[in-house]
Formats: structure tokens, C-alpha cells, sequence
């Protein structure tokens, strides 16, 4: 399939997003599709979705933070510890592979007034599982990894992530807490899905009501970071969400990512973090996801963000996918990301592999 019918089938499917741009770069190739609105709700008339729309990129920023990590060679084994001395006794590792123990979610913002106060929340919050015992996908693992990144860079996140990250790669518009630029995908209504999270309990049972905040937004999320931790506790900058981008700075990051897996890009340590964890679909930071066309089965490693962006690299073919969608902008239930990424990987191989 093509990726102008998978972009068209995917706006026209029943809870699908009003727009997506699905993109492929590769030495040989460089193909787009794009189809859709940027907004529809919220506006007197929809606003199209371009190349140059910047989303939220929501938990695409991991990849950022484990990028960041990389540049510096911190070695996954580390204590963590050995960086931030209140942090739970578990490693660098664990957090990257989400079995350091921690919840997978916690409402920040209803405990923490700031930054900092959330910062060692993260860090000190008493763990839910047993560190090592299995994968349980953590937010928080990320907001600690972010602190590791200040602490080794000796710089604030943004300012380590442009040195480490952002420079090296040639992007010009990703940035925190906001969008560089006006044409901005939104999200979704306000934080209605963290109210319902905390009003039933579901997915994680945490010990907080939709009364323990006096904080919340109800206005269409356009040019604001969507996670509400990162929005109301960290000021949209955070490891584990904040960051806006553009499809254009994904896939030259991706090509950066992958030079660096072979050996010739800007972080040489990469190539450890892409090692296969013990849990499938899990490496160091990143998700893994294997496709077969034809006689060629391939691995791609990236990271899925829950406003709808996904980006991955195929080491094997030098080649980055984004698929960029704004898939909250629905008044009912959205379309699970991966239900829309699987088909566009699938093509975007074909593609390459052709």
C-alpha cells in the first residue's frame, strides 16, 4: 500500500485522526503523504495539516532523553544512585528497560507544587513492584533519567538536550514546552483523560481523586504540552514529555540515529542501547517492532507518543518513518496508536524494500 492510501485510510477510518503525514528517508528514498486537518475542534473552520505542522511530540521525548544519555556515555549498569543520591536502588538499566519497579503513572501535579518538588517526588515516591521483577511501561522512570541528564551535562534539560541532541542533528524546530513556529497540531479537550484516569482508577489504581487538583484545563490543547505532569508540574520540560517537533527534525534525527548505529554518527555509544532487552519490544529506551515484506525481515527502534506521533529508524536500510497524526482531536474514543503505526511501518518497508 502506498503511503498517500495509508494516510487517506487512516483519516478515513471510523475514530481515526483528521490529519496524518507519514514519511520515509532513506539514502535512495525520501517520500511524504499528508492529508487532513491540523484542528478541528475549537476553530470556526478546520486548519490543514502540512509537512510543517509541529506536534507534540508527548513520549517521543524518551527517545530524546536515551539520545542524550547516549552522547553522554552513561553506562546503562550505573547506580542510579551514583547520580541522584534519594533515587531508588536500581540502575541507569532498569529505568531504560521500565523494570526499575516504579508506577507507571502518578498525578505529580495533585502532590507537588514546581519542578523540583516534583523532581524528588519522582525520585522518592515508594515503588509498586519489585525492581527487576518485569517490564511496567513508567513515566516516572523517565522523569528521573531527564534529572541524570542535567546532573551529567551540568546544564538544564533544554540546554543539555540542544548540546547533546538537537545540534548534532541538525534540527532546527524542536524545543520544549512550546512550539517553534505557529502551525501547531492541537491535541486533545483539556486533561479530561487524566480526570477519568483518577475519577475510575484505571489504568492504575492511584490513590488520588479528580478533587485533589484545582488545575485543570478544559480549553482544545493547541501550542500547550498535553501530559499534565509535564504541562503543570515541570513547565513542559521533562524526560519523559515536552517536547514539539516537526515531521522534517524527526527524520533528520532519525538519520543521525541511525549513522550512529552504524558506527559513523554523532553518538558513538548508541549501538548499546538498541540491544534487544528481555522483554520483546523493549530496548535500552527504545521500542522495537519487526516487519517482513518479501524474502526481508527487518527490526525498527524508535518510540510511539500518545498524541499520535510515532518515529522509528531502520538500521538495517539507513532509514527513519514518522507518522505524524493528531489522533485526541476526536470527540469520541481515538484510534490506538498502534493501530495506525503497524500498517505504516508495513508500507514504509515495502517501500524501502522495493
Amino acid at each position: 500500500m502506498t503511503l498517500e492510501r495509508i494516510v487517506d485510510a487512516l483519516v478515513a477510518s471510523e475514530g481515526g485522526p483528521p490529519g496524518a503525514c507519514l514519511a520515509v528517508r532513506a539514502p535512495d528514498v525520501d517520500a511524504l503523504a499528508v492529508t487532513g486537518h491540523r484542528q478541528v475542534l475549537g476553530v470556526a473552520e478546520p486548519l490543514p495539516m502540512t509537512p510543517t505542522t509541529c506536534l507534540d511530540l508527548a513520549s517521543i521525548t524518551k527517545a530524546f532523553t536515551t539520545t542524550a544519555l547516549a552522547a553522554l556515555d552513561v553506562a546503562p549498569a550505573d547506580p542510579l544512585r551514583r547520580y541522584l543520591p534519594d533515587a531508588p536502588p536500581v540502575t541507569v538499566d532498569d529505568l531504560l528497560l521500565h523494570r526499575g519497579g516504579l508506577w507507571e503513572w502518578w498525578p505529580t501535579y495533585c502532590d507537588a507544587a514546581g519542578p523540583e518538588e516534583g523532581g524528588r517526588l519522582a525520585r522518592t515516591l515508594p515503588l509498586r513492584y519489585a525492581p527487576g521483577g518485569g517490564r511496567h511501561y513508567s513515566d516516572l522512570g523517565f522523569m528521573i533519567l531527564g534529572q541524570v541528564v542535567e546532573v551529567v551535562a551540568g546544564a538544564p534539560l533544554p540546554d543539555a538536550l540542544r548540546e547533546l541532541v538537537l545540534e548534532p542533528s541538525g534540527l532546527r524546530w524542536t524545543a520544549h514546552a512550546r512550539p517553534v513556529g505557529a502551525e501547531v497540531a492541537a491535541s486533545g479537550t483539556g486533561d479530561g483523560i487524566e480526570q477519568r484516569m483518577l475519577d475510575t482508577g484505571e489504568p492504575y489504581p492511584v490513590p488520588r481523586s479528580p478533587a485533589d487538583f484545582t488545575g485543570w484545563r478544559h480549553h482544545v490543547i493547541a501550542g500547550e504540552v498535553a501530559d499534565g505532569n509535564a504541562f503543570h508540574t515541570f513547565g513542559g520540560v521533562s524526560g519523559h514529555a515536552g517536547l514539539f517537533s516537526t515531521v522534517e527534525d524527526l527524520l533528520r534525527l532519525g538519520t543521525a540515529l541511525c549513522a550512529s548505529a552504524a558506527g559513523d554518527g554523532p553518538w558513538r555509544a548508541l549501538g548499546g542501547y538498541l540491544v534487544p532487552g528481555p522483554d520483546p519490544g523493549q530496548s535500552r529506551g527504545f521500542r522495537s517492532w519487526t516487519t517482513a515484506v518479501g524474502g526481508c525481515t527487518t527490526t525498527a527502534y524508535g518510540h510511539p507518543g500518545f498524541t499520535g506521533t510515532t518515529l522509528a529508524v531502520l538500521p538495517r536500510h539507513r532509514a527513519s518513518v514518522v507518522l505524524a497524526t493528531n489522533r485526541l482531536q476526536v470527540p469520541g474514543e481515538p484510534v490506538p496508536n498502534e493501530e495506525m503505526w503497524l500498517p505504516a511501518l508495513r508500507a514504509a518497508h515495502q517501500l524501502l524494500d522495493e
